[in-house]
């Protein structure tokens, strides 16, 4: 259960969360419930974000308490500052992973699922690429040109 009070137990309780996912999402039984699932990775990649820049600014908002584990203050200055910095990056980069889970799931929104028939064929984990090894991403990608689909 969230604190909302402490961000240490509650990363810990993310980080559980987010493997529970990963195991639960390797397949669907019904694959409308992707839909769902983007709307609140949505959610989580938004807060991603405001973690990451409130992380950054915690690095910074202090800046005479850093030093480095030999006492040097102004090196422990540089390195709060540049961890703040990849910080703010990384929450640029997850601001553009949201836009495109947007965009898939704007894509997936007007997908019409139709019901469950007897299933044939590979497990949807294991194909296309399974034609041409899990490695191949090219060969993924022409399969999915060809489909009219983009990476």
């Amino acid at each position: 259960m969230p604190t909302f009070h402490d961000p240490v137990a509650d990363a810990a309780e993310a980080h559980e969360v987010l493997r529970a996912l990963a195991h639960a999402s390797r397949t669907f039984d019904d694959p409308a419930h992707t839909y769902t699932v983007m709307g609140e990775l949505l959610g989580g990649l938004r807060s991603l974000a405001q973690v990451l820049e409130q992380v950054a600014t915690a690095h910074t908002w202090d800046e005479s308490r850093a030093h480095t584990d030999s006492g040097d203050h102004w090196a422990g200055v540089e390195e709060a500052f540049a961890a703040a910095n990849a910080l703010r990056r990384a929450a640029s980069l997850v601001r553009r992973a949201e836009l495109a889970v947007d965009q898939a799931s704007q894509h997936s929104g007007r997908v019409a699922w139709a019901p469950a028939t007897e299933r044939r064929g590979t497990s949807p984990e294991r194909a296309p690429r399974a034609l041409f090894g899990d490695g191949d991403r090219f060969a993924h990608r022409a399969l999915s040109e060809r489909r009219g689909l983009s990476l």
